[in-house]
């Protein structure tokens, strides 16, 4: 039994000393940490993100000039009626439709209330569609020109007829304020030279389209008509 013992372990020997030989000198052996499953990426770092357009930090944004407009895509040359829609009727008061305007709720905007009663109460009127982006252009203001400033919606929902004052002939007026769907503002306290960028800022705030008028700032929302949920005046 003995000479077996002994050739056993002397092939066990040679065996060792074959393995220490296929290894190169200096390399190391397999490590723990290399021998586990590749790790999964970090989701963090994994995913590329989609390539979008970022918007702008107000203090990035353009000033839009006395008679410039602009509309959300960007676009300088875009009607009004392109990038907000076509006025569909007059909203009447006392109808379904004018039962469905909201009034901004409590803010920093002021309203100038320049009607007589009842009517005084019009420039807070617009469609539900206006006070998100309404909203946005009230903290835009305040990060750009702090907490004291202000500005003041001069008009909104118009049953008067009091704007597109040129057309003489009432049932051919046209304007979306008729239907709540636009804003005149101007800075508040009164600052000429902060109209420009107002103007800018109510397109960063998502207003669909805006015009600077040279004395206030016109914007337009796109957004589904209040006219079909009753009696209206038609176009």
């Amino acid at each position: 039994m003995r000479p077996l013992r002994q050739s056993f372990c002397l092939g066990l020997c040679l065996a060792v000393v074959a393995a220490c030989q296929s290894l190169s000198p200096g390399t190391p052996g397999p490590s723990v940490a290399s021998a586990r499953t590749t790790p999964t990426a970090d989701v963090s770092v994994a995913i590329v993100p989609a390539v979008t357009t970022p918007t702008p930090a107000p203090s990035e944004l353009f000033t839009l000039g006395a008679g410039q407009h602009i509309s959300a895509r960007g676009s300088y040359t875009d009607t009004e009626t392109l990038a907000a829609g076509p006025m569909v009727c007059r909203i009447e008061r006392g109808s379904p439709a004018f039962q469905h305007l909201v009034r901004y709720p409590s803010g920093t905007v002021i309203f100038s209330n320049g009607e007589t009663f009842p009517y005084n109460q019009e420039d807070e009127m617009m469609h539900p569609a206006v006070v998100l982006p309404l909203s946005n252009l009230e903290t835009l203001v305040r990060q750009e020109w702090g907490n004291g400033a202000h500005f003041m919606v001069t008009e909104a929902y118009d049953s008067l007829l009091s704007h597109d004052p040129a057309q003489t002939n009432p049932a051919l007026k046209y304007t979306l304020h008729f239907e709540g769907r636009s804003l005149d503002v101007i800075p508040w306290p009164p600052a000429p030279d902060r109209l420009a960028r107002l103007c800018a800022l109510a397109h960063a705030a998502a207003f669909d389209w805006v015009h600077n008028e040279g004395d206030h700032c016109h914007m337009s929302v796109k957004a589904e008509s209040l006219c079909g949920l009753g009696w209206q005046a038609p176009r």
